[in-house]
């Protein structure tokens, strides 16, 4: 059995959705794909291919408490407001219940 971190068991399986979720709230918003995939890290491509799976996807932006930090992380970025690292694995750590993943404790 290979010992894992807890962000060690999301980076794979949270973190790419979560960033595709807060990219497609940036395109919501009006911020042009380009724009949004180099704020959040990933390519346009990788963005088309997991806004594709709208089951994960779905699963984030439809649990009010994960949709509503999302909407909170989205307003700084456009704000231009920095985004503490402590924000993001509060976000990560509510959201690993989705993908069957136990919280960790922050």
């Amino acid at each position: 059995m290979k010992w894992e971190t807890p962000c060690e068991q999301a980076f794979n399986t949270v973190v790419p959705y979560l960033r595709v979720a807060i990219m497609r709230r940036l395109v919501e918003r009006k911020v042009p794909v380009k724009r949004a995939a180099k704020l959040m890290g990933l390519s346009a491509t990788s963005y088309e291919k997991r806004v594709k799976d709208e089951t994960k996807l779905k699963s984030l932006l439809d649990n009010a408490d994960i949709s509503d930090m999302i909407d909170g992380v989205v307003s700084r970025i456009i704000s231009g407001e920095r985004v503490e690292e402590t924000t993001f694995c509060l976000l990560c750590s509510k959201s690993r219940g989705v993908f069957g993943l136990p919280p960790c404790i922050i």
